[in-house]
């Protein structure tokens, strides 16, 4: 049963490799789109390195085949054609170990402590390949590039919005260890006030101390950095500009002043952005997509976006369920109570619409079989995997008794051999399950916890797993009663 509620805003993310490369490619997913009651498109047309649209400024960061085929031109008529609204999705701040601008300006990058950059990382045992730039470096990343390329696509194509993604610190990482690199080991101190260019030796300690708190004494603002600090390290300075204290012998309470500089440094960077944008398009919208808790992601990867208002108009708080602990019916319920906090966070914008990525909604379908093919593929022990495997009983009995028959018989017997091939088919019916396997109510109750919120509109991520997961239909029937 619905409620009374619609979603007026029915939008999907997309990117470019969903539209395809030829004009009647990009009708034909419009139509798709249109068939299932989408009317808003948020297509990448900037990703992690790629440009995807015949770029002036920078054409030799413009992806293969972009050059010549206009795609955003297009997609923006079919659109037309369909009354769909379309935003242009940007990736702002994270660049590919190959991108164009990462080799020519290393400067850009962010460095942590030991001065190195987010390849160097770790991330769930694998290398992590992302490069992140460095959102406060004056000049920089953000006013000698991204915001320039943001101008170039609102100067040349009459989207309905330009819509941030990644605007923020890396935050899946080391949300701490970010940024240290040269101009921002300069620019704290000074952005904090942690010393005087007039009288840069002298500590101006407080005359009296003569109240029950150290801390109570801030107000005539000592010099904060210690006297050594030129001859710090750069491990050294870091440290003290995240873990030191504001008065000698006080609380270690510098990490509020590092925080605050980085919320500062991407709400900076939403308004330099927009300002651009409206002069090469007056009256073009600004969206984002950003984080469930305005209040925890400013602390960990500086995006308070309850300060973006007027420079982004829709919030669209990605609400994964990834986001979010327990099963899917504890999602729900906190998905819920998500939507009543950022009703209020969203006070200030033209529009709340949230989103769900439809992958995340199949944990319990997918991640034993991802377990069980990752297990044979590194030979782990037949118990594991046995057990592994009993958390999908009985619906993978039920679609896949030879597979299922197969693996328990391997497990019996306790021998390396055939896990490879055993591997290979698990990976084989997660490409493509039987129908049924993973539930369409998920989605369908996903949608309408949203619709129930009094959202105005929803997002989906993404057009390409919608595609993956065959659930097209189920999105169309979804939507139904909003159209």
């Amino acid at each position: 049963m619905h409620s009374n509620n619609r979603l007026g805003v029915r939008g999907v993310w997309c990117g470019p490799e969903d539209a395809g490369r030829t004009p009647s490619d990009v009708a034909a997913f419009l139509e798709q789109l249109h068939h299932a009651h989408i009317n808003l498109v948020v297509m990448c047309v900037k990703g992690a390195g790629t440009i995807h649209w015949p770029s002036r400024l920078y054409p030799d960061a413009v992806a293969d085949g972009y050059a010549d085929f206009d795609m955003p031109a297009v997609l923006l008529a079919e659109c037309r054609k369909r009354g769909m609204q379309v935003h242009a999705w940007f990736i702002d701040f994270m660049e590919g170990p190959d991108s164009q601008v990462v080799a020519e300006h290393p400067e850009w990058l962010m460095r942590n402590a030991e001065g190195a950059t987010t390849r160097s990382e770790t991330l769930r045992g694998s290398p992590y390949h992302w490069e992140w730039m460095c959102p406060a470096r004056r000049p920089g990343y953000t006013d000698q590039y991204l915001i320039p390329l943001m101008a170039e696509f609102a100067e040349r194509y009459t989207f309905d919005a330009i819509h941030h993604d990644y605007i923020r610190y890396p935050g899946d990482l080391a949300p701490d260890q970010y940024c240290f690199c040269d101009d921002c080991l300069a620019e704290i101190p000074r952005y904090a006030g942690y010393l005087t260019e007039a009288f840069p030796n002298e500590p101006f300690h407080h005359e009296s101390y003569d109240r029950p708190y150290i801390e109570s004494h801030w107000e005539q603002s000592p010099r904060v950095l210690p006297a050594n600090w030129v001859r710090l390290s750069r491990a050294m300075k870091s440290r003290f500009l995240l873990e030191g204290s504001f008065f000698q012998g006080g609380r270690a309470d510098l990490d509020y002043f590092f925080y605050r500089y980085r919320t500062d440094a991407i709400t900076r960077f939403a308004r330099e952005a927009t300002d651009a944008i409206r002069s090469a398009r007056p009256g073009m919208a600004v969206s984002a997509a950003v984080f469930k808790n305005p209040v925890h992601s400013g602390r960990f990867i500086g995006q308070d976006w309850r300060e973006f208002p007027p420079h982004v108009n829709i919030a669209m708080p990605m609400d994964y369920r990834d986001h979010y602990p327990g099963d899917f019916e504890t999602y729900l319920t906190l998905l819920a109570e998500s939507i009543g906090q950022q009703k209020d966070w969203a006070c200030d914008y033209d529009a709340l619409w949230p989103g769900f990525a439809v992958n995340f909604l199949y944990y319990e379908e997918d991640r034993p079989l991802s377990a069980v093919r990752k297990m044979l593929d590194n030979a782990a022990d037949a118990g594991q995997v046995a057990e592994a495997l009993a958390a999908v009983s009985p619906r993978f009995r039920e679609l896949a008794p030879a597979l299922q028959d197969r693996i328990q018989a391997w497990a019996r017997g306790g021998a390396p051999a055939g896990a490879v091939g055993l591997a290979a088919a698990v990976a084989e019916f997660l490409a493509k399950p039987p129908e049924g396997y993973r539930p369409e109510s998920k989605l369908t109750r996903t949608v309408e916890a949203i619709r129930e919120s009094g959202a105005p509109g929803i997002c989906v991520f993404s057009a390409g797993l919608l595609t993956h997961y065959g659930m097209w239909d189920t999105l169309r029937n979804a939507f139904s009663p909003d159209v």
